[in-house]
């Protein structure tokens, strides 16, 4: 009867865990760099530029839209400031009815 392998036993004719593998690390630094390489050309070719536009187009909606507030802050203030003339005008002008009544 043959003993039980242990865990830390390689069976004959395999070479143990791929990437820990001697014989294999200069392929897979081969291939991680080709494929670092690949993907950094994608990502600085095609997804950084979409996202950069992107980005901008946000921020010129933003500033668009900031600037379409400031404009309706500066309407509401201008009508407040009418309204408040109007309504010290109207107290001045019954103010001097009940002067010219009561006299």
């Amino acid at each position: 009867m043959a003993e039980p392998t242990t865990h830390t036993e390689v069976p004959e004719g395999h070479g143990g865990f791929p990437p820990f593998d001697k014989t294999t690390f200069p392929s897979q630094l081969l291939w991680l760099s080709v494929i670092f390489v690949l993907l950094y050309v994608l990502m600085a070719r095609v997804a950084l530029p979409r996202i950069a536009s992107i980005l901008q187009d946000r921020r010129k909606h933003v500033d668009d839209n900031l600037a379409e507030a400031q404009r309706f802050k500066e309407q509401s203030d201008a009508v407040i400031a009418a309204r408040e003339q109007a309504l010290a005008d109207a107290r001045a002008h019954a103010q001097t009815i009940i002067n010219t009544k009561f006299q």
